[in-house]
């Protein structure tokens, strides 16, 4: 009768530990998985900021000012060449001399409404600016995103700014 029991395979009690602990594991990445996409979107708006912050950089360069209107779009409009019509570049852009543009270039799919539009932060909210009176870069200009909650709270919360 003991000899019967050198077959081989595995017993229940050992395939309940294997499925126990591959539960156990899936569960914990399934928890963490959440914060990783909410760094992830961070991290872009992060991105975001630095790459419209060299932009109106160069723009300053060209022009010597900021874009003067510091709405989301105006400041997009004027870093992209886009005007009100969709997706036509400004001809007004196109034909300064001072004008070396694009400033900033994205996926259509950032746009509020196409290459004219606002530009959207990863959760889908405009960024903000504030070039003529920056609070928290004296020497330079705020740029930030609402961030995840959605509300502007000018910079502070969970706002994802450049200061």
């Amino acid at each position: 009768m003991l000899q019967n029991r050198n077959k081989r395979g595995f017993t229940l009690i050992e395939l309940l530990v294997v499925i126990s602990i591959i539960g156990i594991l899936a569960t914990l990445g399934m928890t963490g998985f959440p914060a990783i996409i909410k760094m992830a979107k961070k991290s872009k708006a992060k991105a975001v900021i630095q790459g419209l912050e060299m932009a109106i950089k160069q723009y300053n360069n060209d022009f010597g000012i900021y874009p003067s209107d510091s709405s989301s779009k105006s400041v997009i409009n004027a870093l992209t060449g886009y005007n009100e019509f969709p997706d036509k570049p400004d001809p007004i852009y196109k034909e300064s001399p001072d004008w070396n543009g694009p400033y900033y270039s994205a996926e259509k799919k950032m746009f509020m409404s196409g290459l004219n539009g606002a530009l959207l932060d990863p959760w889908k909210s405009e960024y903000k600016f504030n070039l003529e009176d920056p609070q928290n870069n004296h020497y330079s200009f705020d740029i930030w995103s609402p961030g995840p909650n959605r509300k502007d709270e000018q910079g502070k919360g969970d706002d994802v700014r450049n200061w």
